[in-house]
């Protein structure tokens, strides 16, 4: 495996990032919209886009957001979104290098836990996230308000 360097994603790694997110969710990227976007996403402090890079290519992506929560000392938390490794490099650690610095980011804000969603039929990436020590004792909820695209 050649070097494998995470850092934080910057808008002019859009097309490899759209790639990733096309092979996650398997629609076609606005990329004038993700523009948008990743700009706001890469200006805000309460947002982590990890970019596993090979050379100046990104294969593998995770975001992390910082969200404020009210109870007891009110500890924020890290919600994970659109994790995804590019199939030419899945099974070689490029998902745990990415989990491991937005859980270095979450500790970084003093957050008090991580929590994700994951589809019920990924039992590959349900397994690699408990390899990882994230359990699912507790039941995750999603609503869809609109279809992607």
């Amino acid at each position: 495996m050649s070097t494998i360097v995470i850092r934080e994603a910057e808008l002019q790694d859009l097309q490899d990032l759209a790639k990733l997110f096309e092979e996650l969710m398997e629609v076609p990227s606005n990329l004038e919209a993700m523009s948008r976007q990743l700009k706001r996403v890469t200006e805000d402090e309460h947002y982590f886009l990890a970019g596993a890079c090979d050379g100046d290519k990104v294969i593998g992506t995770a975001m992390g957001i910082e969200c404020c929560d009210l109870v007891g000392d009110c500890h924020p938390f890290l919600v994970v979104e659109n994790v995804v490794v590019s199939p030419d490099y899945r099974g070689q650690g490029v998902g745990k290098m990415l989990m491991r610095r937005l859980e270095q980011f979450a500790e970084e804000r003093g957050c008090s836990y991580i929590i994700f969603v994951s589809s019920g039929y990924r039992e590959k990436a349900h397994q690699f996230y408990r390899a990882l020590g994230y359990s699912s004792d507790n039941q995750g909820f999603k609503k869809k308000l609109r279809e992607l695209g």
